[in-house]
């Protein structure tokens, strides 16, 4: 479905949730989207590339973080992997991002419905999961304790 021009801002400012990441996600959604199709067109997100798997669940895509996981814990036992991986994330991003937002956009019934309830709709399938970052805030705590645990034990062997 094509969404229409002076729509679109006011659209993903309900999915996202942040009024203030509507200037970012506008010109990448518009790139990434073909006669109301999202289509992959190489865009570039810092948040994708450095949270990997996490900036997906932040974004509530749940199967893409998992498939980015799986990716990263494979990437994990090979290094150019891992990198390639975290480049993959960075790139598509937006469009992962894109195609949710169409997918939230046709649940919501997005030129059926009144906008004023298509966007309370994508208040609803949209927004982001904060709790994510303290995840992420601890597992990097741990890490650097078993890093620091087989450091200090492999030290005496």
């Amino acid at each position: 479905m094509k969404i229409k021009e002076n729509e679109l801002e006011e659209l993903l400012e309900a999915h996202l949730q942040k009024a203030d990441k509507v200037n970012i996600y506008a010109p990448r959604v518009k790139a990434n989207m073909v006669n109301g199709v999202p289509v992959f067109k190489a865009t570039w997100s810092w948040w994708a590339f450095l949270g990997g798997w996490a900036f997906f669940v932040y974004r509530k895509m749940y199967l893409v973080a998992v498939a980015f996981l799986v990716a990263s814990i494979v990437g994990g036992v090979f290094p150019l992997l891992m990198v390639l991986v975290f480049i993959i994330s960075g790139v598509s991003g937006f469009y992962f991002y894109t195609k949710k937002f169409s997918t939230d956009l046709a649940i919501a019934g997005y030129g059926e419905k009144p906008l004023n309830e298509v966007k309370e709709s994508l208040k609803n399938l949209g927004g982001y999961n904060s709790w994510i970052i303290w995840v992420v805030v601890v597992l990097n705590i741990l890490l650097v304790i078993a890093i620091y645990y087989l450091a200090t034990v492999t030290s005496f062997l």
